[in-house]
Parts: structure tokens; C-alpha cells; sequence
């Protein structure tokens, strides 16, 4: 493969980043604005159905609220005072005045139903033996609905609410196509049964079905469970069957509301919950494209001018771009030869290649800092080991001696000088351990023992010494060097200046996860403003001076407490109580999760 140099790469590299996109987006463009009609248009039709089931389910219910209220009303009689009331007494005449009379007494009740909905042709009352009294569009005389198909349906249904077929009523005087509500009545209390109670609803109970999404490419129908036609809202007529494809789309139904996309057509269906009704809207969405046909062609003529000019864009970019970069990695090159010689930035340049040389120049700078800092702290490094080992040598020969004077004084039969060379050798041994700094609670206990056993030779019986472990606690691991810094301080600043004898006890127990440790003297104790300027310094962070330097407080209650926070954290370490002539308690408190061999 022939070498090209990086404008090359880069003009090619422009050119693909700019009409490849530009070819998927046209592309994706033209899809996602078609997909975004169709989703439109599904939304608006989904949503213009739900609209309309929800007008005819209130209708519904408004209707099916009529006729269960309907026998608890009043009427204007003084005698009766139910609708119920005047259907039991209509039942028991025969008297055409009488039931003129019936007719007038409940009248007012109906009239106000027929002026409260605008879709209620009539209202008809019915007698189980076929009498009839009606408010609205009159009926034939001589009609009697004993033996129709939705009389016997609705006495079948006991009381539900039946919907009858849409068309024109036969028995109605000037019938135009309508749709009937009947439910049969009984008494509330005898559950007697009265009649039958039916409305005659106009084709307006469907109007909401006129708000079309796509007029002139839809087609919005209501139709029963079997297919069968019951409102169309291009024609606005009722009956015949659905089409095949609706037909076998409304068989498919899985739920309430469903969409299908066949033959490049969208339909919505959904249904009306209180009966098998369905509300369908079918858009033909070829015909819908149609109609955006030129959004098409813009997009190719959009798609081949932007492919134009970010072509000759391309070209005047890589020319513009490479040669700052091609400068750059020249200088790179002769910097490498030259072993890490920084370069002046051009400070003009404040975009991205003027941030390139800056931070180039900073690099070179920051990684010849870094080589020399290292070889410094290497140097320091190495100064602290050596400073180590000096340290550990001269204790090592410090316990060698001190191993010859117990062996002469053993041989000259010195008792004392035995006794205290062989706890200072001890004290030595344990101090100049290095393989950990946790050690068994056990082990610094020793120490206090051999710190304590050269103190109570020097001071006679002036001091006793007491302790009061729990074993549980031995086992467990702590910082070493923790009993003897608070144990010296207890002799030299609480007993020492004590007239008569004193005491030391050491204290030890376990506590909610926690060792426990406690340093009592019974010696001259603190005045209250020493206790608060030791618990003072006790709360100040530890601090760290420079190198081959010592703080005050490095040995002592403070450094004791400060290596206890540093290792375990701030929920750790001592607690001061002291009362002035007698005594001093300091308490340590320390994790209890580490053991020995865990």
C-alpha cells in the first residue's frame, strides 16, 4: 500500500466523515420523517378514539344511570310518589283516562330528561302486559312489543341495560335511523316486575366520531362484536359489515387497544368497555406518503449541495491543519536527539494547537523535574536507610554489652545488676524488633514488667506495682511501645514528687470490639487547668516536622495518642481524668479485631 502523508489522510479522512454522514442522514432523515408521520398519525388517531369511546362509554353511562334512577324519582302526583309508584298503579287499569292522567303526572320528570340530552329522540314506558306511555317521537297506536326481538331481550337480561340494532324503528311515527335503550324495571323493595323502560337515542350520540385525523384518508367506524356496521363517519349511515382486513384485525384483538400496519394501511382499534362495541379508524398510509412526496426530493437536493462544499471544506482543513502538526512532530524529532530540551510555545496560537505546543513544552519541563526530584528522593531514601541501620547497629551493640555486664555481675554474684541488666537487655530486644508493628497485648505487658522491675530497684519499696488483665486480651494484637511511654510518665511526673509510697496499676478488659487499657497512679495528680491543656494537646492533629528533626511531644502521652490515631483513625486513642493530689488515670481504647496469626 502506497505511503500517504497525513494531509492526504486527513483530506480523505474529511471527506468520509462529512458525505458518508451526510448519506445517512439523508437517508435516515427521510425515514425518521416518514416514521415520525406515521407515529403522528397513529398518535392522533389513538387518541382521537379514545376520545370518542369515552364520549359514547359517558353517554352510555349516562343512559344506563337513567334507567336504574329512574324509578326512585318523584313525580308531581300527590297519592304517589315514585315513578314506581305509577307504574304499579298504571298495571292495575285499563282506563285510557287513567293512563292519560299516569302520562301527565310524569311528565315533567321526562321532558326534563329529553331537554337534558340532545341525543334522546323518545322515551317509552312499557307494561307487562304491553300498555304504553311515550314522551318524544310518538309511536303507532296499535303497537305492542311483546313479541319484537329487544323486548324479549330485555326481559332476559332482568334488569342489564340492552342495546338494540341501529336503523329505523317500525312501530316509530317519521322513524329516521336511531339506536334503542331498554331495561326491564322492578320493583326496589317486592322486586315486582313493572315494565320496561326504553330510549330512543339519536345517530349524535355518535358526532364525537366526526373529528377525523386524516380527512379524506380515513375511515372511523363503530361496529358491534360480530362486524357489523353500527356508525360510519364518511357516510354517516349505520349498518352492512366490515371489510374482510377489519374484520380479521378485530377477530386478532388482544386487549383493549390495539394498532396494526397490513397492506399500507394503519388501523386503531380500540373498544368500548361496557358492551362489545369497538371504535375503529383505518388510514391509508400510502396515500398518506403521497401527500409528502417533495419532502423526498428536497432531501437529495439538500444531501448533494452540503456534499459539494464540505468537499472543497476538506481540502482547505487538512492544508490548514497539518502544518502546525507537521512542524510539531519535526521539532518532536530533533528534541528526541537533543535529550529532552524544551521548546518555546508559539503564544499566538490560543486554540487547540497552541494548547498542543504548551503542553509539549510543559511536558518536557515537568518530566525533567520529575527525573531529578527522583534521584533526590532516592538520595533521601537511601540517607534514611543507612540513618536506620546506624540506629539499629548501635542498639544491637548497646544489648551486647549489656549481656557482658550481666554475665560478670552473675559471675561476681550481683544480684540488682542482674536483675536490671537483664530487663534492659529485654527492653532492648523488644524495641529493636522490626518484623511488625503490632505485637500481642501479652508482649508490651512484658516490657512494662522489665521497664518496671528496673524502676522498682532504683526506687525500693516506694512504688508498688499492680495488674489486672483479662486473659481474653493477651492473645490480641496492638501497637507495641503503648504502656511503657504512659508508665514512665505516671513515676516521673505523679509519683516521683509524692511524699511516702505510691502506686501503679494496670488495667485491661474488653469492651464492645474494643481493648481497653488504663495507666492509674495514685501520685500529686493535675490541677483542672493542666487536665484541659493535656486534653487539649491530646485533640491537636499530629504533626510531622522535616527530616532528621524531633517534636517535643515525641515521646510521651502525646505521641503515644498520636500513633494510636494514625494507625487505627480518629475514634481511637487516650482519655485523661485526674484529680490534683489524687492521681492521674489515662485510658487507652484501641480495635480488638486484629490477633496474633489472623
Amino acid at each position: 500500500m502506497l505511503f500517504f502523508n497525513i494531509k492526504t489522510k486527513l483530506f480523505l479522512v474529511l471527506v468520509l466523515v462529512s458525505i458518508v454522514p451526510i448519506i445517512v442522514v439523508s437517508v435516515s432523515s427521510y425515514r425518521s420523517y416518514t416514521r415520525l408521520v406515521n407515529e403522528q398519525t397513529s398518535y392522533v388517531a389513538a387518541t382521537t378514539i379514545q376520545n370518542s369511546v369515552k364520549s359514547i362509554e359517558d353517554i352510555l353511562q349516562n343512559i344506563d344511570r337513567i334507567s336504574i334512577t329512574l324509578l326512585q324519582q318523584s313525580s308531581s302526583a300527590t297519592v304517589y310518589n315514585t315513578v314506581s309508584d305509577e307504574l304499579r298503579a298504571l298495571n292495575q287499569t285499563n282506563d285510557q283516562y287513567e293512563i292519560f292522567i299516569t302520562r301527565a303526572r310524569l311528565k315533567l320528570i321526562f321532558e326534563n330528561i329529553l331537554l337534558g340530552y340532545n341525543y334522546i329522540n323518545g322515551i317509552y314506558l312499557f307494561t307487562p302486559d304491553g300498555k304504553s306511555i311515550s314522551y318524544g317521537n310518538e309511536m303507532k297506536l296499535d303497537y305492542s312489543p311483546l313479541q319484537d326481538e329487544w323486548y324479549i331481550g330485555t326481559i332476559h337480561l332482568k334488569g342489564g341495560l340492552y342495546i338494540g340494532e341501529v336503523g329505523s324503528k317500525p312501530y316509530m311515527i317519521g322513524a329516521k335511523p336511531s339506536i334503542g335503550f331498554s331495561r326491564a324495571l322492578y320493583d326496589p323493595n317486592s322486586n315486582e316486575f313493572l315494565g320496561v323502560f326504553m330510549i330512543d337515542g339519536s345517530m349524535d350520540l355518535f358526532s364525537g366520531l366526526n373529528q377525523n385525523p386524516a380527512p379524506g384518508l380515513s375511515n372511523i367506524y363503530v361496529a358491534n362484536g360480530q362486524g357489523g356496521i353500527i356508525y360510519e363517519s364518511a357516510s354517516k349511515k349505520a349498518g352492512g359489515v366490515l371489510p374482510s382486513l377489519l374484520q380479521k384485525q378485530l377477530g386478532s384483538m388482544s386487549g383493549s387497544l390495539q394498532q396494526f400496519n397490513d397492506a399500507g394501511n394503519l388501523t386503531v382499534i380500540q373498544r368500548v368497555p361496557s358492551n362489545d362495541w369497538s371504535v375503529i379508524a383505518s388510514i391509508s398510509v400510502d396515500k398518506l406518503y403521497q401527500e409528502y412526496g417533495i419532502s423526498q426530493k428536497l432531501v437529495i437536493y439538500v444531501a448533494a449541495s452540503c456534499g459539494i462544499i464540505f468537499l472543497l471544506v476538506s481540502f482547505f482543513l487538512s492544508n490548514f491543519i497539518t502544518k502546525p502538526i507537521i512542524r510539531l512532530a519535526k521539532i518532536m524529532r530533533k528534541n528526541k536527539a537533543q535529550r529532552l530540551v524544551p521548546i518555546q510555545a508559539d503564544a499566538s496560537r490560543v486554540d487547540e494547537i497552541g494548547i498542543l505546543y504548551h503542553e509539549f513544552d510543559k511536558m518536557i519541563r515537568d518530566i525533567d523535574t520529575h527525573i531529578r526530584e527522583s534521584y533526590q528522593n532516592r538520595i533521601l531514601s537511601m540517607d534514611s536507610q543507612m540513618k536506620a541501620l546506624e540506629a539499629q547497629i548501635n542498639s544491637h551493640f548497646l544489648y551486647n554489652t549489656l549481656e557482658s555486664i550481666n554475665s560478670i555481675a552473675e559471675i561476681e554474684e550481683v544480684e540488682s545488676i542482674v536483675v536490671m541488666t537483664k530487663a534492659l537487655g529485654d527492653m532492648f530486644r523488644y524495641s529493636i524488633k522490626t518484623d511488625s508493628e503490632l505485637v500481642a497485648a501479652e508482649e508490651d505487658l512484658q516490657h512494662v514488667d522489665n521497664y518496671m522491675a528496673i524502676q522498682q530497684i532504683r526506687y525500693a519499696d516506694k512504688i508498688a506495682f499492680h495488674k489486672n488483665i483479662d486473659p481474653h486480651i493477651l492473645g490480641l494484637r496492638m501497637l507495641k511501645l503503648l504502656l511503657q511511654p504512659l508508665v514512665e510518665n505516671a513515676i516521673y511526673h505523679g509519683l516521683e514528687n509524692k511524699r511516702g509510697k505510691g502506686s501503679i496499676t494496670i488495667n485491661g478488659w474488653l469492651e464492645e470490639e474494643r481493648i481497653l487499657l488504663q495507666v492509674i497512679d495514685d501520685g500529686v495528680g493535675m490541677t483542672n487547668q493542666q487536665l484541659e491543656e493535656l486534653r487539649k494537646l491530646l485533640s491537636e492533629p499530629p504533626e510531622f516536622v522535616s527530616i532528621g528533626q524531633r517534636s517535643r511531644q515525641s515521646i510521651g502521652i502525646k505521641n503515644v495518642h498520636s500513633r494510636i490515631v494514625l494507625y487505627y483513625g480518629l475514634e481511637y486513642g487516650l482519655d485523661a481524668q485526674s484529680v490534683k493530689n489524687e492521681g492521674t488515670t489515662i485510658t487507652i481504647s484501641i480495635p480488638a479485631n486484629r490477633t496474633i496469626g489472623g
